[in-house]
């Protein structure tokens, strides 16, 4: 995974006082022009951002994902679910991590799908590829206007509780059965993520 920073550097931009620069390519700037009229509320509006960007003035670069497919078939679509983990506090002693989902169709020429993700954080991305859910992005801390680029492999690969334990101990109340996760991982030191998700 590697992860590339890309902030702009304002001083760069030629764009005039009264604009705001949202993007640098070809050394040329790109010049958001916010029409001023007296009879024009300036808390009243809203942007339409171009791709890529978010906020209430386009102001913020978005989270770009590069995928590209290691050594699984390339699917015609695929989730992307993006997690969110909360902080524990005292009001909180077991916070629920937000999911938000992102469906992609796959063109028949593409090996790689490019997306942005809006500036909201997110820690974990799974890949999800009909039945089979594959870690793609951990990261502790989040990291915004960042380029990302990753590959989903078999190396990733989030197995299903069924494949790792027997039905005995899946009966087990959840309470019970999560004294023996730990067992998945010593048999197996390449595992790096499992599910309890029923498709």
């Amino acid at each position: 995974i590697s992860i590339r920073n890309t902030v702009l550097d304002r001083e760069k931009c030629n764009c005039s006082s009264d604009s705001l620069c949202v993007g640098i390519v070809h050394t040329r700037s790109i010049c958001l022009c916010v029409s001023h009229n007296d009879r024009i509320s300036l808390t009243n509006f809203t942007c339409a951002c171009q791709n890529g960007f978010s906020g209430k003035r386009c102001e913020y670069e978005d989270v770009k994902i590069d995928i590209s497919f290691y050594d699984v078939p390339i699917p015609q679509s695929l989730l992307v679910h993006f997690i969110t983990v909360g902080e524990h506090d005292l009001g909180s002693l077991n916070p629920v991590p937000i999911r938000s989902t992102m469906f992609k169709k796959i063109r028949f020429d593409q090996d790689t799908i490019t997306f942005f993700f809006m500036s909201l954080p997110f820690h974990h991305i799974f890949v999800q590829l009909e039945d089979k859910f594959y870690l793609t992005i951990p990261q502790h801390i989040y990291t915004p206007s960042v380029t990302i680029q990753t590959k989903i492999a078999r190396s990733q690969y989030c197995s299903h509780i069924r494949e790792l334990f027997n039905q005995t101990l899946i009966a087990y109340p959840i309470l019970r059965r999560i004294n023996y996760y730990h067992h998945a991982c010593m048999k197996d030191s390449n595992l790096v993520c499992f599910h309890l998700i029923l498709i």
